[in-house]
């Protein structure tokens, strides 16, 4: 330490001035002032005539004085001016030193002698947080020797930090305790021989126990083999200080979690969050956690006029977690519905709640009396973590609190997504319900689907074609009693046979074997070469479409449903022949029947419903097949999905099937919307005709909420489309049929994601 004597420029109050050396080139300036009421003072450093980088705290003393704490570097500077000014002063005060002659490092118990305990936390403070950034100190020896003695002769026997948990990627669960006056954690820091490191804030802050203390939960780095470290805790309000044990073994999260945490449910959902935040490994821990040791249901059912409810469903995924369940309160007890965190306020729920009719059960002779079912979106839950049995309370107006909880929900996409879509019955659903409740967790399902869809398996059978002029994707779905017939049409077909390669897409992979079977006995009865793309995992009609087109070859790509039986030969080369892009033809579509001969499709048409949504309608639906109107060639504003040709780099530039389509439907429009958008019309073509047994395969799906998911896809394509489609529509009923195809227009940036083509690789 160097003591100083200050110079007076004007009137000089009483001062003491001492000098430390902090580590390196960074020292310590302590001036000590009377208490004023005038005021902060303010200080300069130059050194040579250049302002010093410098950074002060105004620090109390017992005896009611005041000391200017002011770090700065001094390079190699053996002139120093220190220049005071304020607090009451009528000039200016300087004192002029050479920071060379301070030799010995800072003596902790001297700075912090004469200081409050206030000033002490608020000196420690600026040493751990503010100061290493700004002058470097967090990896200079002599530094982090001065603070850990300074640390610990605030804190002489710092209680030891115990690891409560082994994680995943070298992380550790810790578990320590801080004074109820400890106020928000604010920053965590670790000292030890690598240096002064800021921790990310990775922590849960408890509740003030009956003992007065708060629980306080850190997941950090495995610590160094030698130890020795410190882990420092800065509060609102006060520092806690902690010893880092050496590198030792933690126990088992599956211990802990089946201990400590088996009943502490915002505990548990914040460990959650940590695991799912740390790696793919962790997430997929924490949902093995979940599933071990589960938490007890908790719903309140009551036979008299009370208020009672049942959380029944509560799915998460990165864009939130949407709940839903029944409540009965005929005296309108209910104050608020109460969604708990792994950390953090609770949300208020009550008015995100979408509420519906429904019929509760009485539980005697199959009696019921009504009830509210609800369903809500709470977008700020868990970071998309896998939380399986979230916490809500019912708070009612009396102040009592009824806790809900559910059973184990469900973690992966595909089941996330039929659950959301059973959580408002179809006949209650509006646009809103649909936009602020369903849409969010259904794009993000869809989204999880796309990234982690693994690679299709790719089969041949027989010598597939070198050069085939058109590709005929053909996705199956668990239905497969058409394929006898539709294969033994194709192969009856010449033109079929030698020039069209056929592409299967198998989207229910638990039936590989069998559909393998069976193809394999149809090319050998009829001698059609074909190829089996088998999905991994169910995705849907856009993503199975996707991945077929991603194995085309030919420089046509027809999409064709496997119900779609031809009526005779030459069905694709007629639809071919029609494609025609100097004629700004994009695609074409044929005339599809029922099997009783009446129209099902001649060309698809937009209209609105009674909610001002677009749906998709088929021209002359039902009337015989012979139907004049329909058999007139003409522009359509679009063609189902069921039987479209196009070209197959047109359908690549597009993004082929937009897959933010839910399971399967409206994609088709889409796709005619996007063909329009890129200066394309669309033309049906009644001299061809194909049987369609609609919809038979999507039919017998047991997770094909048609009513939701269909009210979902219209939905969103009325977002997304709704203005063009309405200007389409206008213009097909008010032009004449020849003027409908669309001159080319300046590309637009698309509204939609593209799709990546890739092809696999064979098996």
């Amino acid at each position: 330490m160097l003591s100083l004597a200050p110079v007076a420029m004007a009137t000089t109050p009483p001062a003491q001035l001492e000098l430390h050396r902090l580590g390196g080139s960074v020292f310590l300036l302590c001036w000590t002032l009377e208490a004023s009421p005038f005021g902060k003072p303010a200080i300069a450093l130059t050194g040579d005539g250049r302002r010093l980088p410098a950074a002060s705290i105004s620090l109390g003393l017992r005896d009611g004085r005041e000391r200017l704490a002011v770090a700065f570097r001094s390079s190699g500077h053996d002139n120093v001016v220190a220049t005071l000014s304020g607090h009451g002063l009528q000039g200016e005060v300087t004192a002029g030193f050479d920071p060379t002659l301070v030799h010995g490092l800072a003596d902790p118990a001297e700075i912090l002698g004469e200081l409050t305990p206030q000033a002490r936390l608020t000196l420690a403070n600026a040493l751990v947080r503010s100061w290493p950034p700004l002058f470097g100190l967090a990896a200079i020896p002599n530094y982090l020797s001065f603070l850990r003695q300074l640390l610990l002769t605030l804190f002489s026997k710092p209680a030891a930090m115990q690891p409560t948990a082994s994680l995943v990627e070298g992380q550790w669960l810790f578990e320590t305790v801080v004074p109820a006056d400890f106020g928000d954690l604010k920053g965590v820091a670790r000292l030890d021989g690598t240096g002064l490191s800021r921790l990310a804030l990775k922590s849960r802050l408890g509740a003030t126990d009956r003992s007065g203390k708060r629980e306080v939960h850190l997941v950090m780095d495995v610590p160094p083999s030698r130890g020795g470290g410190l882990l420092i805790l800065q509060g609102e309000r006060s520092l806690v200080l902690r010893a880092l044990p050496g590198r030792q073994s933690a126990p088992s999260l599956g211990r802990w979690w089946a201990g400590k945490a088996a009943s502490r449910d915002g505990l548990r959902n914040w460990v959650v969050e940590q695991l799912a935040e740390l790696s793919e490994q962790g997430r997929l821990l924490a949902i093995e956690m979940q599933r071990r040791v589960p938490l007890a249901v908790q719903h309140v059912r009551r036979s008299d006029d009370l208020p009672a409810a049942e959380l029944d469903l509560a799915v998460c995924n990165r864009a939130g977690l949407l709940i839903g369940g029944w409540l009965r309160d005929p005296d309108e007890l209910l104050e608020e519905v109460l969604l708990h965190r792994g950390n953090g306020e609770p949300i208020a729920m009550l008015s995100r709640l979408q509420r519906f009719p429904v019929r509760l059960p009485t539980g005697t002779d199959g009696e019921t009396r009504p009830g509210t079912g609800f369903a809500g979106f709470a977008s700020d839950y868990a970071g998309g973590a896998p939380v399986l049995q979230p916490r809500c309370e019912i708070k009612l107006k009396s102040g009592t609190t009824l806790t809900l909880r559910p059973p184990v929900q469900p973690a992966d996409p595909t089941t996330i997504r039929a659950r959301a879509l059973a959580a408002i019955p179809p006949q209650y659903l509006t646009a809103d319900m649909i936009e602020t409740t369903l849409a969010p967790i259904l794009a993000a399902c869809q989204e999880d689907l796309r990234e982690s869809r693994p690679e299709p398996v790719i089969k041949a059978f027989g010598r597939l074609p070198a050069r085939p002029k058109a590709s005929v994707v053909i996705p199956l779905y668990r239905v497969y009693d058409f394929l006898r017939v539709q294969v033994a049409a194709f192969a009856g077909d010449p033109w079929f046979s030698e020039n069209a390669e056929l592409i299967y897409v198998l989207d229910s992979p638990e039936h590989e074997a069998e559909v393998s079977h069976l193809l394999g006995g149809l090319h050998l009865a009829y001698g059609l070469p074909m190829q089996l793309v088998a999905m991994r995992r169910n995705g849907g009609f856009s993503a199975a479409c996707n991945a077929g087109a991603a194995q085309a070859r030919g420089e046509v790509l027809a999409l064709v449903n496997s119900d779609v039986i031809p009526t005779g030969n030459g069905w694709l080369e007629g639809l071919i022949a029609r494609l025609d892009r100097r004629a700004r033809v994009g695609a074409v579509g044929p005339k599809l029947l029922y099997d009783d001969n009446s129209l099902q499709h001649a060309g698809l048409f937009f209209k609105r419903d009674s909610k001002g949504t677009w749906l998709n309608h088929h021209y002359f639906k039902g009337m015989p097949g012979s139907y004049a109107p329909a058999t007139i060639e003409r522009p359509v504003p679009g063609v189902t999905g069921a039987c479209i040709v196009m070209a197959r780099d047109l359908y690549e530039e597009l993004g082929g099937f937009d897959e933010s389509y839910v399971i399967g439907d409206y994609e088709d429009s889409d796709l005619c919307l996007k063909i329009r958008r890129a200066g394309f019309g669309i033309l049906y073509v009644p001299d061809v005709a194909l049987y369609h047994l609609e919809r038979q395969s999507i039919a017998r799906s047991v997770d094909y909420t048609r009513g939701a998911a269909s009210q979902h896809n219209a939905w969103l394509q009325s977002q997304r489309w709704g203005t063009q489609i309405e200007a389409l529509m206008q213009a097909f009923e008010t032009s004449a049929p020849e003027l409908a195809l669309p001159a080319p227009t300046p590309a637009e940036p698309d509204l939609v994601p593209r799709f990546t083509f890739r092809r696999a690789t064979a098996a």
